[in-house]
């Protein structure tokens, strides 16, 4: 679909009041101001560069202090600025079609992309990836705000849960138009909404109240899927916002099916609601047979959404049953020192939006990793994380060698670093204190198959609103065992998440970005805004590749997501559009096989206005990638694999060893496996020629189940309870 609209909501808003110029003034000027606050995210009284698109706010920005304030709109429109806008087009959203460009027997319809570089490139047949029409899905034109693929209705089939926000132009508001929606599988790409009740709650999968990211893993031991979904708070600088619901996180826990959910948030006390949360992760930290929730929160200019107060919440049982116990945040505590809390004190708080639970050292315990950045607008707000401290901090959990739940925090392993921004006395300049990447954004693999979790980070870096002590927008270390790292961003082939905009465009044969007047920045020297990153081995040969999103919204250059394939020895070569196919972006994305043909498939969240305005609406519609199976994957062989007969509360952590012919290959049962997603907890493994494989699950209390010889090429469910092995039905 070629957009043929240049949504700019300032624009909107102003050709709106043009249009009612018969209005008395004073109802002119109030639907002005109306419309400025809503794009006044962070409530400050000033529009920055992050809540405008460049080229308005370069007109707009009259005395040039990088802020426009309600007195420069005004005077634009004073100016006649209105007709200049109008030059702009059609503001209005034309009816949407969503364009099939071919489709075969027994394949999926491909979908006709927006034109473009990237689009120009992926045309045709022969990539890895194709982008494809799911109706009901693909052809929504709202943002999403973060998405988790599980199979809810326990049918073999996997679904998607999502939350929604309407684009702002078109008078998106927490609570007017948020969703919740369940789409559930039917086989070979067909998905319909299935709507789920939501009982005892303020929200409905019609209100959802700015849900964020979705998280889903069987709390109650009911056999059911329970929803867990983050919110961050109706707060600015420190203060609640008119309507402030105090929702905070969301707990819901099934009733008895597998589509029907009693709130119990409050009940369980973990809603923190003051605070800025984004990604969950779960699992028993302390090995009591109950699940534990750690969440990381942000701090978004000027604790615009709410403080950075990341938890680690601790199940404390009272009895057997469930909904008799409660949840206690551990964090700011010194069984977790230098972790969570939040204190109004740049020396002590830390923004990670992402947070994860996982096993680094292989001793049968879940530690804690997070990755911490600044996001800020004007350095001198009395709640701006300008100088709050950077780098990846790890915590090992010693329950293993002490029988005692208490978390160390670790330095000097390779991995963990720290440094700061200080602020000069101008309030308006800094300097670096020490050096570490301020990458907020954590994925896991064994890339290598040694059978140690390697760790990549990712994030933005722009010394105009995410300054570093360190610019680099990509790192990675590989594991070396024993909670040691190494460094290995270069050795591996990942040098290129380090290239600007000038260096990707060569390697993509793109055009180079166009240079504006007055830029601070010429726009082929800025970098990617490296969003996310997804492991996934997607061509079966059994080894781990990557998809890097770069959720970038500025058309100047066209982002794309990335696609790095394991070269069979542990590195990575980044692989052109005309290969892969990636040829569109999103704020995050998760990998699962939707159709049950043993390929990994993509789905690529729109980005809900968080990095700019829509220049047009395609811009709001998720985007399915169906695996083709060409250069060589379909011809590999694979196992799919999902477990039975212990709770999820014993299974999350647990390491998957596949053997074939001596070599072997690692994955890690999680329901987080990429930042503001949700994934299923189950693992696929490509097997390359091998027809069998050994499969060997190791639990975190060290038990061992093994299921040898197992035949290639089918989604198996491993019952751990009977040791007995059943085929799941391919649809």
């Amino acid at each position: 679909m070629r957009a043929s609209i240049l949504v700019l909501s300032l624009s909107v808003c102003l050709l709106c009041v043009a249009l009612s110029m018969q209005e008395p003034s004073g109802t002119v000027a109030s639907r002005l101001v109306e419309r400025f606050r809503q794009l006044d995210r962070d409530g400050d009284g000033k529009l920055s560069r992050q809540e405008l698109p460049m080229a308005l706010f370069n007109r707009l920005d009259t005395n040039k202090d990088s802020f426009v304030t309600l007195e420069e709109v005004k005077a634009f429109f004073v100016r006649g600025g209105i007709a200049a806008l109008q030059r702009y087009g059609n503001i209005k959203p034309a009816p949407h079609k969503e364009e099939i460009v071919e489709q075969r027997p027994s394949e999926p319809p491909l979908k006709k992309m927006p034109d473009g570089d990237p689009a120009r490139d992926a045309a045709g047949r022969g990539q890895l990836f194709e982008s494809i029409c799911v109706p009901g899905f693909t052809n929504i034109q709202e943002g999403m705000n973060g998405l988790a693929i599980v199979d809810l209705n326990k049918d073999g089939l996997l679904d998607i849960v999502a939350t929604y926000s309407p684009p702002r132009f078109l008078g998106g508001a927490w609570g007017a138009g948020e969703k919740l929606r369940v789409f559930i599988n039917e086989g070979s790409f067909k998905f319909r909404q299935h709507t789920i009740k939501i009982l005892d709650s303020k929200v409905s999968p019609e209100n959802f109240g700015r849900g964020q990211v979705p998280n889903l893993a069987d709390f109650n031991g009911d056999g059911f899927l329970d929803l867990f979904v983050t919110r961050h708070a109706q707060m600015s600088g420190g203060r609640s916002l008119p309507n402030d619901q105090k929702l905070g996180n969301g707990l819901y826990v099934s009733e008895g099916s597998w589509d029907t959910f009693r709130d119990v948030s409050a009940k369980m006390g973990i809603q923190n609601e003051k605070a800025y949360n984004r990604q969950p992760s779960f699992g028993d930290v302390n090995k009591d047979g109950w699940l534990d929730i750690a969440v990381g929160c942000d701090n978004i200019g000027n604790a615009m959404g709410g403080f950075p107060h990341s938890r680690l919440y601790i199940f404390k049982p009272n009895g057997p049953n469930f909904m008799d116990g409660h949840f206690e945040d551990i964090g700011g505590t010194d069984l977790v020192p230098d972790f969570g809390g939040f204190y109004h004190d740049s020396a002590k708080d830390k923004a990670g939006p992402d947070i994860n639970l996982r096993d680094l050292d292989n001793d049968g315990d879940l530690d804690l990793i997070q990755s911490y950045h600044v996001d800020i607008r004007d350095p001198s707000l009395p709640y701006s994380p300008v100088e709050y401290r950077q780098g990846v901090f790890c915590w090992k959990n010693l329950l293993v060698e002490t029988g005692e739940l208490r978390f160390e925090k670790v330095t000097n392993n390779g991995l963990a670093c720290e440094a700061r921004l200080k602020l000069n006395a101008d309030k308006r300049t800094f300097e670096p204190i020490g050096k570490a990447p301020g990458l907020p954004y954590l994925s896991f693999a064994d890339v290598n198959n040694d059978g140690l979790l390697d760790v990549l980070a990712v994030g933005p870096a722009d010394p105009r609103w995410a300054p570093r002590t360190e610019y680099v927008t990509g790192r990675f270390w590989l594991n070396k065992g024993n909670f040691r790292f190494e460094e290995a961003t270069d050795a591996v082939g990942l040098s290129a998440l380090n290239w600007v905009y000038r260096d990707w465009c060569i390697f993509f044969d793109a055009p180079l970005p166009r240079r504006r007047a007055g830029a601070i920045i010429d726009p082929a020297d800025r970098r990617p805004y490296f969003g996310d990153a997804i492991f996934g081995d997607f061509n079966n040969d059994g080894w781990i590749d990557l998809v890097v999103l770069d959720r970038s919204e500025s058309m100047n250059p066209e982002a794309r997501a990335i696609l790095f394939m394991n070269r069979g020895d542990g590195t990575f070569e980044p692989k052109p559009t005309t290969w892969s196919g990636l040829d569109s972006n999103g704020i995050c994305g998760e990998t699962a096989d939707l159709n049950n043909d043993g390929l990994l498939d993509l789905i690529f969240a729109a980005d809900p206005d968080n990095s700019g305005i829509a220049f047009s609406m395609a811009r709001y519609e998720s985007r399915v990638y169906w695996n083709t199976g060409l250069h060589g994957a379909r011809e590999n062989h694979w196992l799919k694999l999902r477990f039975s007969g212990v709770k999820d509360a014993e299974l999350i952590g647990a390491r998957v060893e596949v053997t074939t012919s001596g070599m072997k290959q690692y994955r890690w049962v999680h329901s987080d496996q990429s930042y503001k997603s949700g994934s299923p907890l189950e693992v696929h493994f490509g097997l390359g020629k091998h027809e069998r494989a050994d499969v060997t699950v190791i639990l975190l209390n060290g038990r061992r189940y093994e299921f040898p010889g197992l035949k290639a090429d089918r989604y198996l469910d491993l019952n751990l309870a009977t040791h007995t092995v059943s085929e799941i039905r391919r649809r």
